[in-house]
């Protein structure tokens, strides 16, 4: 390739830094490489793949591209450029969640996973409920799409008796998710998403080919004038929303604001999927009903997941909608996995009607804030402005410390034995500021204090 094409220019100027770097050395992201070359993301990664191909660099998913070691540089590899015409455009969300998915080395403070650390689990519910789970008849053979009734029932009551949603039990409330895009629109159809917004579910919507928009939102949650004026804008029809403990700015959907929502969506027909993923969380005494249990029109799409409140071994979460909504995700449901295993659906309900469950909620809603107000102590230390700081039980969010590139800085913290997750994947749209989320739920409590001096190390290096 000559080096007067703008690959061409890429590919030097990365050589450049190679011969320049050491193995394990970060080079630039794509991003950065536009900004500095004035070139195109595709002119960008067509030039990376042929210095991957040839063992220059080496990439790694959710980290960056590396300078490879003389060992790799020597290895031979086949041409498998075919690939990128057989697969056509990229519209997986993989990419966005390897940092979440990430498993932390046994010397690496977690204060970036989504799941409460197993020290939290409700060990003797579970192990009680396994044991009844695979006495019961029936549970080693196949149970129907829906899920089984006993499980499905309990999730409707908890909508309320006027909510007339049917349920479908999937594994987790990521397949939720994923089922739910895919069954609901077609490729290349625009969801509506508030910014920032889970990961996870902007992953799910560009594996689907839809086109997350964003919408503003501030610490009441979603902002109704600006969901109206992204409806009239793009013609979008499904809203991707979470009213309770939003991931990852923690705020909930302002009473006063929820009716304007629910009058947008039925004025302009909109699909609100509603993703209450901490639904058992939230203090009983002041929880706000979902947008689901008032909804007789069946604008809503609600999603409780209990992989959080139980384990994330249990894989349990439901689908709740109504009339042809519902019959289209259950259609789409029925030609992918056909059920959730019976094993695991009978022991979350043996955990959810267990007379020992509402104490063990209240327990880790206890945990959990003591872990929060450890971790919320440690901030302001390490260059965190205290006013930036918003977040729910599981984790804060934040501006990142001293206005650090917050992909810079996740790298420096594992760097020092510390994950964090930089929110930098977390829009749908531009990305107008630097934030990184921290867990107080993922790690063992005593090493949260640890983990933020750790972070401070990483913040003082790149800010020398």
């Amino acid at each position: 390739m000559s080096q007067d094409s703008a690959p061409g220019r890429v590919r030097a100027h990365l050589e450049t830094l190679v011969a320049r770097g050491r193995p394990g050395d970060r080079l630039p992201s794509v991003r950065e490489l536009m900004s500095q070359l004035g070139v195109s993301p595709t002119t960008v990664r067509a030039a990376v793949a042929e210095l991957i191909r040839s063992g220059t660099v080496e990439t790694v998913p959710g980290r960056g591209t590396f300078v490879a070691a003389p060992s790799r540089r020597r290895a031979r590899s086949g041409d498998r450029a075919w690939q990128t015409l057989a697969l056509g455009s990229t519209i997986t969300g993989e990419d966005l969640l390897a940092p979440l998915r990430a498993t932390p080395t046994p010397d690496t403070i977690d204060l970036a996973g989504g799941y409460p650390h197993p020290g939290l689990y409700p060990d003797s519910l579970i192990t009680r409920a396994l044991r009844r789970a695979v006495r019961r008849p029936g549970v080693l053979g196949r149970a129907p799409v829906e899920g089984i009734a006993p499980l499905r029932e309990w999730f409707a009551e908890q909508l309320g008796p006027d909510g007339g949603h049917r349920v479908l039990i999937t594994p987790g409330g990521q397949a939720a998710l994923s089922l739910i895009f895919r069954s609901l629109a077609l490729t290349g159809d625009t969801v509506l998403m508030e910014s920032p917004t889970y990961v996870g579910a902007v992953g799910a919507a560009r594996a689907a080919g839809l086109v997350p928009v964003p919408v503003p939102m501030d610490d009441q949650g979603v902002l109704a004038e600006g969901l109206a004026a992204a409806v009239d804008r793009t013609g979008g029809r499904i809203l991707y929303i979470q009213p309770r403990f939003h991931n990852p700015t923690g705020a909930t959907l302002a009473p006063e604001r929820r009716p304007a929502v629910m009058d947008l969506a039925r004025r302009h027909g909109l699909i609100v999927v509603e993703d209450d993923w901490l639904h058992d969380l939230d203090d009983p005494w002041h929880r706000q009903e979902p947008l689901a249990a008032d909804d007789p029109d069946g604008h809503v799409v609600h999603v409780r997941s209990l992989t959080k409140s139980i384990s994330p071994a249990v894989r349990i979460a439901a689908v709740s909608a109504a009339g042809a909504i519902f019959e289209r995700i259950r259609a789409t449901r029925s030609v992918e996995d056909f059920f959730v295993s019976p094993i695991m659906q009978e022991t979350a309900l043996d955990v959810v009607t267990d007379p020992a469950w509402p104490r063990h909620l209240e327990r880790l809603r206890s945990r959990l804030a003591e872990r929060q107000e450890l971790l919320r102590d440690g901030l302001e230390a390490i260059g965190v402005d205290p006013r930036s700081v918003t977040g729910g039980p599981l984790h804060l969010w934040m501006a990142s410390p001293r206005g650090l590139d917050p992909d810079e800085l996740r790298v420096a913290a594992l760097r020092n034995g510390v994950s964090v997750v930089s929110g930098t994947s977390w829009y749908p749209g531009d990305v107008p500021c630097g934030n990184i989320r921290l867990s107080n739920a993922a790690g063992p409590g005593a090493e949260i204090t640890v983990g933020l001096e750790r972070l401070g190390r990483a913040v003082d290096q790149l800010s020398a």
